[in-house]
């Protein structure tokens, strides 16, 4: 009597694995603008056509909450941090508007001058007065992506950033925050077919699943893009606590990411890693981050290496070379286990992570968002991000590395 074998099914569809060289087809190096328009501006979800994996996806109300983010790390004054320009849209349209996320840290210990105090400010972006495909200016910060005509070893696109909160709308920590900076970005990557992985309602075969096109999509999905390396140049000034602070940025090294969660966060995920280390000859950069048990606690782990002006190896797996946390201390408040030191593909470890900032995501939430969020089971949303020295590949730098844990 012939046994029926049941095949294994899933409800998440993952991006494509990149395990060695030979797998260049699974992701796709660009060298112009198109990749960084802004999904949230662009998407039109009218496209999407009936297909074997549409059908197994009903229409949710969306939600859809999309970040650009710069990380600069300045290797001569041990100063790095991010902007953060974040679009969210909740329910449908519910919720949705701009704010910017600004944090500076520092990558040593010992000076404790109120300059070197870090920082970490968000701001509602209001009187948007352009939201283009590849721009957002408001009265106060403009966000932009100019492209570069011919080759160059400026890059092919660069970012002009702009800021000017006045003192009536920050803490009374920060005051007079200015941001006048320009971006050259160097090559970036995705992982195919487009950068992003799905989230089904209905399970389906992992043949078909692996058999899927770029048209084979869901709304509701978490998507990438990838810069991983660049050079910033200008000055960002405030008063911290109305004494004046200014950074001078010449040739800093960068990364950008965009990011896009097409679903509530803790649908999207259970936890993150982080990686961003730029060094006088390389960087690396990583992102992980786990599914939920609905779609199998699947995790998916990105990694890029680069030299000055070219991407030199790109990886991608999914429940393989997962970061590893050797040693941990348990947070008292919520039961998180943060990590203490740390091991990322590629070889990239840090035994001794420095802790800079302990975030309640819940804490800074929109009022509207935060009174749903609280409502769902096991959210207690909390970030760690640490910020040190580090080396890598016989290469000394600055890394910057993020946990987050939120159910």
């Amino acid at each position: 009597m012939a046994v029926a074998i049941k095949k294994e099914k899933s409800k998440f569809a993952p991006v494509k694995e990149v395990l060695s060289e030979k797998d260049h087809d699974n992701y796709t190096k660009f060298h112009d603008t198109s990749k960084l328009e802004w999904y949230c501006r662009t998407s039109n979800h009218k496209k999407f056509k009936s297909h074997s994996l549409l059908r197994a996806v009903k229409n949710p109300t969306e939600t859809r909450i999309e970040t650009q983010t710069l990380y600069f790390t300045d290797l001569t004054n041990d100063k790095c941090g991010f902007v953060q320009l974040l679009y969210s849209s909740v329910l449908g349209g519910i919720y949705k508007g701009f704010q910017l996320n600004f944090k500076v840290f520092r990558a040593s210990s010992g000076d404790e001058s109120e300059e070197n105090i870090d920082i970490w400010e968000s701001f509602k972006i209001e009187n948007i007065k352009d939201f283009d495909t590849l721009k957002v200016e408001s009265d106060n910060v403009t966000f932009q992506f100019v492209p570069v005509e011919g080759p160059s070893s400026d890059g092919f696109a660069q970012l002009l950033i702009k800021i000017d909160i006045p003192k009536g709308s920050t803490s009374c920590v920060l005051k007079d925050l200015k941001v006048d900076m320009t971006v050259n970005l160097q090559e970036g990557f995705i992982i195919n077919p487009d950068g992003s992985n799905y989230y089904l309602d209905k399970s389906i075969s992992l043949d078909e699943l692996a058999k899927r096109e770029t048209s084979s999509t869901s709304r509701r999905m978490v998507r990438h893009v990838f810069v991983p390396r660049g050079f910033c140049n200008g000055t960002i000034s405030y008063k911290k606590n109305d004494k004046p602070v200014k950074l001078e940025l010449k040739d800093t090294p960068m990364l950008y990411l965009d990011a896009v969660q097409g679903l509530m966060p803790n649908k999207a995920a259970s936890k993150w890693n982080f990686l961003c280390f730029n060094g006088k000859k390389r960087s690396m950069m990583c992102i992980e981050f786990t599914t939920t048990k609905e779609y199998g606690s699947t995790t998916i782990t990105i990694w890029a290496v680069s030299d000055k002006d070219k991407i030199l190896e790109v990886r991608s797996s999914v429940n393989e070379h997962a970061v590893k946390f050797p040693s941990t201390q348990e947070d008292k408040q919520n039961g998180w286990k943060y990590p203490t030191s740390i091991a990322f593909p590629h070889g990239f470890e840090e035994p001794n992570l420095r802790l800079v900032n302990r975030y309640d995501i819940m804490s800074e939430l929109p009022a509207f968002i935060r009174s749903i969020a609280e409502n769902l089971a096991n959210m207690k949303p909390f970030i760690y991000q640490f910020c040190q020295r580090s080396k890598f590949d016989d290469d000394e730098g600055i890394s910057i590395i993020e946990s987050t844990f939120i159910n």
